[in-house]
């Protein structure tokens, strides 16, 4: 898996693109869900249904990370184009996330970046002030 990291000074909102406010704490994951649920269903051009339920866990998994990794506030957002979707967690922290060994006897995680790649996104990190954005990209075909 090969992370990218870029440097931008501003995230426009576009056409497209809906910016979300995420709460501090363990109510933020299902909120974004909810939130990223609702703008697949209202989306044009619609995305595949039967990659719905790989969008919701991708920002179950980034939004996950950011919670447990980083101090608030955070948010997610959404970009569709006519050939893509970008999922986007923007949080207050420098750290760049890393992929590492899951810890399946201890359950103390290290599979979300795993199953972003194995959901065939492209993951890259934006250096943004203050923090950061992970974004996980993919076709919409």
């Amino acid at each position: 898996m090969t992370t990218t990291v870029t440097h931008r000074s501003t995230t426009p909102d576009r056409p497209g693109t809906q910016t979300i406010a995420l709460p501090t704490g363990p109510a933020a994951p299902s909120q974004a869900r909810r939130e990223a649920s609702a703008y697949l269903h209202r989306t044009q051009p619609s995305l595949d249904p039967d990659r719905h339920d790989d969008v919701l866990l991708i920002v179950s998994e980034l939004v996950t990370n950011a919670v447990r990794y980083t101090p608030g506030p955070r948010a997610l957002t959404l970009t569709t184009t006519a050939h893509s979707l970008d999922i986007a967690v923007t949080d207050t922290s420098c750290t760049q996330p890393a992929p590492r060994t899951p810890d399946l006897a201890c359950g103390t995680g290290g599979m979300g970046l795993h199953i972003i790649d194995d959901l065939g996104a492209r993951i890259f990190i934006e250096l943004v002030p203050g923090g950061k954005c992970v974004h996980a990209a993919f076709d919409r075909a």
